[in-house]
């Protein structure tokens, strides 16, 4: 069994695909560059990460975190931390979504 700190390293970890696309997203502009051999720009690259891959360790990261507090692993501090840093993973992901979609229009 992993100690308390072990269990919250986890749960950020699994939040962290997407923090750093969306740090890695502000710091790319602009967006309509053609990257790659296909000609497939920086923006459709972003889409379909906020779309497929970080949604996934936001999933991930809360079912780590339902778990680890039906077992009482947290004290309540530490898990409204994890839950914080779930909250705006979730945020930053919505954002980035709207934010790509609203740009097709």
């Amino acid at each position: 069994m992993e100690t308390p700190p072990a269990q919250v390293r986890r749960v950020i970890m699994w939040c962290l695909p997407s923090l750093i696309g969306f740090l890695l997203f502000l710091l790319s502009f602009p967006i309509d560059r053609a990257i790659g051999w296909r000609q497939v720009n920086v923006a459709e690259v972003f889409l379909f990460w906020f779309l497929l891959i970080a949604p996934v360790g936001i999933i991930i990261a809360s079912v780590n975190l339902i778990r680890a507090r039906k077992r009482g692993v947290f004290a309540t501090p530490v898990a409204v931390l994890a839950w914080t840093v779930i909250t705006i993973s979730v945020l930053a992901n919505l954002f980035m979504l709207l934010g790509l979609w609203a740009s097709t229009y």
